[in-house]
């Protein structure tokens, strides 16, 4: 008699487990995580749910540690009894989710890391990644620089598995599409350091025309502030992918222009939808007290989407089993608020999208200058160019995923 009540709570409920870090240096990541799959589920939620179950969201802090995440996700399989995981920031915390999500066999969505072992050597059943991966950004950065005079370059990024990643797929794609191009310098950092003046006098001396930074909050505006205070300054670009976080732009203020951002969301895509999903966003969230989440920038974006797709392909599966949820999600197809079609490979569960270039511009910033807060202001996306998914997708190989041909 015990059991029959919350066993009848359970039913009408679908819940999705998020392991992410909310405190620390990184917290930043949680929250704007967490505000994208919010925003998605409230939209769910308002259809009348997935499969006529309302959506609830648990949150557990991954404290940006792998060990951590592990934990906390058994603690939300085990004993908040969640249908569904979901992680964003942290290649090696979203390795760590999957294992035990194939484990305990339970659905794992990663909105977040980009890492390509996560999808490749490091590979789940249960895990499905709807977000870019460093292929997609490095393979747009090697387009996208195929028409600019820059052939001489240094790379920078954190001392973990993204970081190597993500030089690693830069330094392969300048080889492939611009064989011409060089790489004078590579150096990888601890999250959250203070000084870059030894990394910064090692650039200069090595002279590119660019650097590639694979760095973020807090770590990249950090490091562009006291290069440009070093000698790089603006229009020297900076190839970052982060270029459209609003805490970096707010921080680097008039010294990102010139920035060179890379990302599957862009604010200035124009679409009906994107145009009321922006809207609706901003209605809800502009007056948190934080601006970071006053609009649905880039990471946002590619959580709310992500999550609309994986809520579709539950839809259409027509079941929360999680063995037919991955029989209907692997090749999944699904148009996106941005007007393109994301399409989920089954080989590695990799979601297969465009991306979008651009140049951060000086000038007024439309979303976020203006506002009630006078400090918030800095420059902002420029004019964006979209590279086709076909152009920019992982190759299917067996040494990348023994699963893929």
């Amino acid at each position: 008699m015990a059991w029959a009540p919350l066993s009848g709570k359970a039913a009408d409920t679908f819940k999705i487990g998020l392991v992410d870090p909310y405190s620390g240096p990184m917290e930043h990541s949680g929250r704007m995580y967490l505000a994208g799959v919010q925003f998605a589920v409230d939209e769910q939620n308002a259809k009348g749910g997935l499969l006529g179950k309302k959506i609830e969201i648990l949150r557990e802090d991954s404290e940006f540690k792998p060990d951590v995440g592990i934990r906390k996700a058994k603690k939300l399989i085990m004993n908040d009894k969640v249908n569904m995981l979901g992680v964003g920031a942290g290649a090696p915390v979203v390795i760590a989710v999957n294992k035990v999500a194939e484990e305990y066999k339970t659905i794992s969505i990663n909105y977040g890391g980009t890492s390509d072992s996560i999808q490749g050597k490091e590979f789940s059943r249960y895990g499905f990644r709807v977000c870019m991966n460093t292929y997609n950004m490095a393979a747009a950065y090697a387009l996208y620089l195929a028409n600019k005079p820059y052939r001489r370059f240094y790379m920078v990024g954190p001392d973990y598995v993204f970081g190597y990643d993500s030089s690693k797929m830069f330094r392969e794609q300048l080889k492939k599409r611009l064989p011409e191009a060089t790489i004078v310098g590579e150096d990888f950092h601890p999250v959250a350091t203070k000084d870059f003046g030894p990394y910064i006098t090692k650039i200069m001396a090595a002279k590119p025309d660019a650097v590639y930074i694979s760095s973020f909050v807090p770590d990249l505006p950090n490091f562009v502030k006291q290069a440009r205070a070093m000698g790089l300054k603006k229009p020297f670009p900076f190839l970052s992918w982060v270029s459209t976080e609003p805490y970096t732009m707010n921080q680097v203020k008039d010294e990102g222009e010139g920035l060179i951002y890379a990302h599957q969301f862009s604010l200035m895509v124009k679409t009906p939808e994107m145009e009321e999903i922006i809207k609706k966003y901003h209605e809800k969230h502009k007056n948190d007290s934080d601006f970071l989440t006053w609009w649905p920038f880039a990471f946002i974006g590619q959580a709310m989407t992500g999550w609309k797709m994986a809520f579709a392909a539950v839809e259409k599966a027509g079941s929360l089993d999680p063995e037919k949820i991955i029989e209907t999600f692997e090749n999944f197809e699904w148009r996106s608020p941005l007007g393109t079609m994301y399409s989920m490979r089954k080989c590695d569960h990799q979601v297969i999208l465009p991306m979008y270039v651009g140049v951060v511009k000086g000038g007024w910033n439309p979303f976020f200058n203006g506002s009630i807060r006078p400090d918030v202001k800095f420059p902002y996306e420029g004019p964006i160019e979209m590279l086709p998914a076909k152009e920019v997708a992982l190759p299917a190989t067996a040494d990348y995923n023994p699963r893929c041909p």
